[in-house]
């Protein structure tokens, strides 16, 4: 059976105490800033020869979002630490331009290969 990382990757991103939605985006209020959302971008699997699941190569895409450039810099390190410690590996990190009065985001993407 296929491997889903929705539910883990929920409770590893929670349990740093931020706001915390699955989906590409998402509205805000006061209180829920900073926040993290978060996608799987690509959950794709590769067969062994007698078509079973061998592994799958998972992508995910984590935004954070903050007042601050320092904020969203400080979480963007506890995001790294987590996922890694999950076994996923950062390949992308970038601080998104965004209009005046806007909040500061920060897009990153991890990779993992799982095997059961």
């Amino acid at each position: 059976r296929m491997f889903t990382p929705k539910v883990q990757l929920q409770k590893t991103l929670s349990s740093l105490g931020y706001y915390c939605h699955q989906g590409a985006q998402a509205s805000f209020s006061g209180n829920e800033i900073p926040a993290i959302t978060f996608r799987v971008d690509n959950n794709s699997v590769n067969l062994d020869l007698s078509n079973e699941i061998a592994s799958q190569d998972i992508n995910v895409v984590v935004d954070i979002w903050a007042d601050d450039s320092i904020t969203a810099s400080q979480v963007l390190s506890e995001v790294e630490e987590v996922m890694r410690l999950d076994g996923y590996q950062m390949t992308y990190s970038a601080d998104v331009s965004q209009p005046k009065g806007c909040l500061f985001h920060i897009n990153c993407r991890f990779i993992t290969v799982h095997v059961e």
